[in-house]
């Protein structure tokens, strides 16, 4: 009787364990820290991210998010070391977890992306879901600026072109957004209170320093100016593209010092200065 107890008692114990063997692991309950999207961790713009799902495990979520620092357009790619093994998608959503993609992954190839989309100064989250299979993957999320303006005006060109497309009308780029290469808005050449007064000439000078401060304020050093061309404190100048004033505190003989509310970039595209000098 004791033996059969014992058999009865060693056979219940093996069914039971090759029971637990065949039970399957609950879905995404082995996911980790990012399994969640309150729990989702942090992509850097144009760095990648190396990661694993793993459906068997239960690793079959994995949320990220993003932010960029200004409006813009975003793309997600993802490479998946082994998308044959995959059954899953990628999916991405906005702040408030609402899908803005949801993409199945293709078994026959390893970069997965997502179409470009506009993008806010807020957080955009990524997931990554699989029912089936492991892989290993990398993440990287792309950022790019919108293109600037584009506006009916006239085109600043060269001086040799300049009479010939005088009159001609074409697309273009707002002066303090143009950058080089780009077809530059002409700007009125005087801001419109700096009124030339009866009897008064106009003087031009080339900057030929820069020198940044905090809050986009820049110190320059024009050359072509200075008291030999009666140039001196105080004058009315205005930088000629940008259409700024330029205030002038010093002037030499030859050339004046004056600060401008402009950046350094902002001047690199324009550098003649105009003074207004009255007889």
């Amino acid at each position: 009787m004791l033996k059969k107890n014992l058999f009865a008692i060693g056979a219940a114990l093996f069914l039971a364990a090759f029971a637990g063997c065949d039970k399957e692991i609950p879905y995404n309950s082995n996911s980790g820290y990012n399994g969640a999207r309150d729990s989702a961790s942090q992509l850097l713009i144009d760095t990648n991210k190396t990661e694993d799902v793993n459906a068997p495990e239960g690793d079959n979520e994995d949320w990220f998010y993003f932010k960029p620092d200004e409006e813009g357009f975003s793309k997600v790619s993802v490479y998946f070391d082994n998308p044959a093994e995959l059954d899953g998608t990628l999916n991405i959503y906005d702040s408030f977890g609402r899908p803005l993609q949801n993409i199945a992954i293709n078994k026959n190839q390893n970069i997965q992306e997502t179409e470009k989309f506009p993008v806010k100064d807020e957080r955009y989250f990524v997931a990554i879901k699989v029912n089936a299979g492991a892989s290993s993957y990398t993440v990287n999320v792309g950022f790019e600026l919108p293109p600037p303006p584009v506006i009916e005006n006239e085109v600043v060109e060269d001086e040799s072109n300049a009479s010939a497309s005088a009159s001609k009308k074409q697309k273009c780029v707002p002066a303090d957004k143009c950058k080089k290469g780009q077809r530059c808005c002409k700007t009125p050449s005087a801001p419109a209170d700096d009124g030339i007064p009866e009897g008064a000439t106009v003087v031009k000078g080339t900057i030929i320093l820069v020198t940044p401060r905090e809050g986009e304020i820049s110190d320059i050093k024009i050359s072509g100016l200075g008291s030999k061309k009666g140039v001196k404190k105080g004058m009315k100048a205005y930088l000629r593209g940008l259409n700024r004033k330029v205030d002038i505190y010093s002037c030499a003989t030859t050339f004046c010092n004056a600060t401008i509310k402009a950046t350094s970039e902002e001047l690199a595209r324009y550098d003649s200065v105009d003074v207004v000098v009255s007889q």
